[in-house]
């Protein structure tokens, strides 16, 4: 599985990111991310975007895009990492500030979670995901709390144990916040669904 991780021009806490803990083969800079990798210490392979926010670096050869277009420099760059065969992409931040690009970017997990490819976003307090039905194991990995939230009119059939609140066999519509701050007590958690999208939160205090 190639893995690529996309850095984003704004994220929150990024320096609580365990950084050695995370797998990747190429590391992609979605415009002003260019910087923000510069001061994580993470060497860019390649550079997208429109340099609206930045004038593009004379030592790496960037991609160049039009700065009136329809979609953002993120997605270009996920974009850009599916059409180079990557089918495991981390981006780092996108969550936090301007709440359309936050919310843009969670469309984004759900164009390529359907496209089957393995996608998520972390930033120093969440780690946010999206999820098709099965039967899937989630990893406690440090965060004290779980939120599941349709990202469907409603997502049925959905068992989860390990949990301090489990439920069987459940029904979740989109117009509320039962799914919200849950917590894995073990290691470990396990959930399983029938029908619909399950955006997943996990995150923890700061």
């Amino acid at each position: 599985m190639s893995k690529a991780l996309i850095i984003s021009s704004y994220g929150e806490h990024l320096n609580k990111i365990d950084f050695e803990s995370l797998q990747y083969d190429h590391v992609i800079c979605a415009d002003a991310g260019y910087l923000v990798a510069k001061d994580l210490g993470l060497k860019p392979d390649t550079l997208i975007g429109d340099f609206d926010s930045m004038d593009a670096p004379d030592d790496l050869d960037a991609i160049v895009l039009p700065k009136e277009k329809d979609l953002t420099d993120s997605e270009a760059a996920f974009d850009w990492a599916v059409r180079h065969g990557f089918t495991a992409i981390t981006m780092i931040g996108g969550l936090g500030g301007r709440f359309d690009h936050t919310m843009g970017n969670i469309g984004l997990l759900a164009k390529y979670t359907k496209a089957k490819i393995n996608v998520n976003i972390i930033d120093g307090q969440n780690k946010v995901y999206m999820l098709r039905p099965g039967i899937h194991q989630i990893k406690k990995d440090g965060y004290k709390y779980l939120g599941l939230l349709s990202y469907d009119t409603a997502t049925k059939g959905i068992t989860l144990e390990g949990v301090k609140y489990p439920v069987k066999n459940e029904i979740l519509s989109n117009d509320t916040t039962y799914g919200v701050s849950n917590e894995i007590t073990k290691d470990e958690a396990k959930l399983s669904f029938t029908q619909g999208m399950l955006l997943v939160i996990q995150t923890k205090d700061i």
